[in-house]
């Protein structure tokens, strides 16, 4: 096996330019999506099917309904959320910091199986819930 010589594998060098080249080539064709920044955490989804629509569901627990934004263009949702951390109380110190604050965001496209004129969300109990109503099929008449 070839020794790297302390350095970082040749690969991880190709790998993260090429994967600039991607981020770059997104941002080209469609820069109001740009997605999540560097800095952005990817917010927890589910996604599940009923009779009449598909659901996205989204944990946003402790977010402020005015801190979320849901833009939708076409069939693409772009959901960003702020969540601001409590003011402290008193001097602390913490000893162990899991949750995150700060700037939320995902990208989903809708199943073409959606009607997107027909989207709306609800927020209850710190989960952010986007219903996609089931378009109908339609025959096309060809006219001669």
């Amino acid at each position: 096996m070839p020794r790297s010589g302390g350095r970082k594998p040749l690969f991880s060098e190709q790998y993260n330019r090429h994967l600039d080249e991607m981020r770059s080539l997104l941002h080209a064709l469609d820069h109001r999506f740009d997605g999540e920044n560097e800095g952005d955490v990817s917010v927890a989804m589910d996604i599940y099917e009923t009779d009449r629509a598909v659901v996205l569901e989204f944990d946003l627990p402790g977010v402020l309904p005015d801190n979320i934004s849901i833009m939708q263009r076409g069939m693409v949702v772009v959901i960003r959320a702020d969540k601001l951390p409590d003011p402290p109380q008193e001097r602390q110190r913490y000893l162990c910091l899991e949750r995150h604050f700060g700037q939320m965001c995902r990208t989903v496209r809708l199943p073409d199986l959606t009607d997107p004129a027909q989207v709306r969300a609800e927020y209850r109990r710190g989960v952010l819930r986007i219903i996609c109503p089931k378009g109908q099929e339609r025959r096309i008449v060809i006219k001669e």
